[in-house]
């Protein structure tokens, strides 16, 4: 494949431009590193491959991809949850399962606690809710509940919340152990 004069020197622009913003913010002496290395650097061939390997390393350093691991872990905690409350209607399971996932989100994502606990703890409202609105209910669900049997199902975002806090003070812990 040929590439037309000036254009490899526009794609390795383009390319070493998207590297060093990935990398700015987690690693900055990398992404000035590697531009200033760059400059170094005449032949056009030389400076698209440079660029290219550039924009490869900056998805591989560490912290990349860190933006993406909370909402990932919510998204599957939230499911979890929802999983549990549809299968089982247990105050106490469920409850449990609010506890281990708020813990998790909390060791996770210390400055997040509020967004985790709210979202898990109305999940279990949400589901009755839908269960309310829709008239669909799983198989051990014997009567119909009203929108107010629903909303005293929020009281669970205490529990979570309170869950979400002690992740966060367990989170802190590992961490600093980790760092010493």
């Amino acid at each position: 494949m040929t590439i037309a004069f000036g254009s490899k020197h526009r794609l390795a622009d383009l390319l070493m431009g998207h590297a060093t913003a990935r990398l700015h913010r987690a690693r900055p002496e990398w992404a000035d590193a590697m531009a200033n290395e760059r400059a170094f650097l005449s032949a056009d061939d030389e400076r698209l491959r440079w660029s290219a390997g550039c924009a490869v390393a900056s998805y591989r350093a560490p912290h990349t991809f860190d933006w993406a691991v909370y909402p990932a872990a919510l998204f599957a905690c939230v499911m979890v949850v929802i999983a549990y409350q549809w299968s089982a209607d247990e105050g106490l399971g469920t409850l449990t399962v609010i506890a281990l996932t708020g813990l998790l989100l909390g060791m996770l994502r210390p400055e997040r606690n509020l967004i985790s606990s709210v979202a898990i703890g109305l999940v279990v409202s949400a589901v009755n809710g839908f269960e309310t609105i829709s008239g669909i209910r799983p198989a051990y669900e014997i009567r119909a509940h009203d929108l107010m049997h629903d909303a005293k199902w929020l009281l669970f975002i205490a529990p979570a919340l309170i869950a979400c806090v002690i992740g966060d003070c367990v989170g802190r812990k590992l961490r600093s152990v980790r760092a010493a």
